[in-house]
């Protein structure tokens, strides 16, 4: 019996100087092992993104906010629509005085085609459009949060008044009107002047898209930059820690590198397109709202977030998400897709991105003398109607740039045209037309 009584004073004595330490030892061992086995798990790379996404939310929404931006600004004046050409820094100042004012929400209806356009056309109104169609979460990250929307809905355009308070959002694909009000917001929106560099435009349906069309010639500036081959492809090595293997793939020189089974990226040294696959993902993405914010967190784990670097467009429901280089407020295009990032989501928990190792540098001095004068809408419609190409069939049109490389000096001249998107794919308006008549 002594000795059992002095066995539990000795294993008393022992929990009560030794008991917190082993306890936190364990701990410390458990915590160890969790890691090392979700660093194993093939979703590692899902859940390190979720468990930093709340700690960055306010600092993702701001540059969520720029990356998502508007792409025209029209002011509905009383005689004539005029849409801005080099708009940034207008919008700017009209989203910062808006921003986090409370919309009182009055409710949303769907109206007819005409209507629609009805609407957007009322004078005395600044109307904000976006290049595709973003959520209703984006557009909480521009305007806060404290507009009543849901995450989901899809929104193209943003009306807000020059005399009144009644906001409204325009919803393209179902012709849908959401109507605000915001008694705050007058005076703030009188005071933002427009600017001098315009164009006439009128509102017009082109495929289920309604875009500002110019109804006279627009004048335009070429402008050209120094060629960037290296920055994007140093932040990209940074994820590799190997050399990459080198192979030949139909005439064509390819480095594959890889990080573990989740990562993979290919790198083809002809053209400078690059692949980056990112597998054990999406177990939480599953609408077009986190599609597109997950797009953008994208650019930031790959180190793409440039200033000239804005959102596109999207397919599938945000399945796919493209992102272009945008020079005094229009879109770059390129044929080997430079300047071009594109976000897709696989089946079977795959992400692929693809991009380029190139993109634009230093902008040089710009000659004011190679100005560009393009043709009214109604004309490059007639012109690709010489051609077989029937108004119906065209998805969509916009004013751009032809990034056209000297690969002399590197040097990359901006050469504003048309394009137009037919299957999916975006063309040059002259290069279709020239193609079709065998030029």
């Amino acid at each position: 019996m002594k000795k059992d009584r002095q066995w539990r004073i000795r294993l008393s004595y022992f929990r009560q100087r030794y008991g917190l330490i082993v306890a936190l030892i364990i701990a410390i061992l458990i915590s160890v092992f969790l890691s090392v086995q979700l660093w194993q798990t093939p979703g590692h790379v899902t859940r390190k993104r979720q468990a930093t996404a709340v700690q960055q939310d306010e600092a993702v929404g701001k540059n969520l906010a720029n990356i998502y931006s508007i792409s025209q600004l029209t002011f509905n004046a009383k005689s004539e629509r005029l849409s801005v050409l080099d708009y940034q820094a207008v919008s700017s100042r009209l989203i910062s005085r808006v921003k986090n004012w409370h919309l009182q929400y009055k409710g949303d209806k769907t109206v007819s085609k005409n209507a629609y356009l009805q609407s957007l056309e009322k004078k005395n109104m600044i109307v904000m459009s976006f290049p595709d169609s973003v959520s209703g979460s984006v557009i909480k990250s521009i305007f806060g949060k404290n507009i009543k929307i849901a995450n989901n809905v899809m929104i193209d355009h943003v009306r807000l008044p020059q005399n009144g308070t009644d906001i409204v959002l325009y919803n393209d694909a179902h012709h849908k009107i959401y109507n605000y009000q915001g008694a705050e917001i007058v005076q703030t929106v009188k005071q933002v002047k427009r600017g001098n560099n315009a164009v006439p435009v009128d509102y017009r349906w082109v495929g289920k898209h309604v875009m500002t069309a110019p109804t006279k010639p627009v004048q335009l500036q070429s402008h050209s930059y120094l060629l960037d081959r290296d920055d994007a492809m140093s932040q990209l090595l940074k994820i590799f820690p190997d050399s990459g293997e080198r192979t030949i793939n139909h005439n064509q020189e390819i480095l594959t590198y890889t990080n573990g089974n989740n990562q993979r990226m290919t790198r083809n040294l002809t053209t400078g397109i690059i692949n980056y696959d990112a597998y054990g993902m999406n177990q939480h993405v599953e609408n077009t709202s986190q599609r597109q914010r997950q797009g953008y967190q994208w650019l930031v784990d790959l180190h793409q977030l440039t200033d000239d670097l804005y959102y596109f467009e999207e397919t599938n429901h945000a399945k796919s998400l493209t992102y272009r280089l945008f020079v005094n407020g229009l879109p770059v295009f390129n044929q080997t897709d430079n300047g071009t990032i594109q976000v897709k989501q696989q089946p079977n928990h795959h992400e692929k991105i693809i991009l380029s190792q190139y993109s634009l540098r230093v902008p040089l001095p710009t000659d004011k003398k190679k100005t560009v004068t393009l043709p009214a809408l109604d004309d490059v419609v007639a012109k690709l109607s010489t051609v077989g190409i029937d108004k119906r069939d065209i998805q969509n049109i916009s004013l751009g740039y032809k990034w056209e490389l000297n690969p002399k000096n590197q040097i990359v001249t901006l050469r504003p045209t048309w394009y137009f998107e037919q299957a999916n794919v975006w063309r040059s308006v002259n290069s279709r037309v020239a193609e079709e008549r065998g030029q």
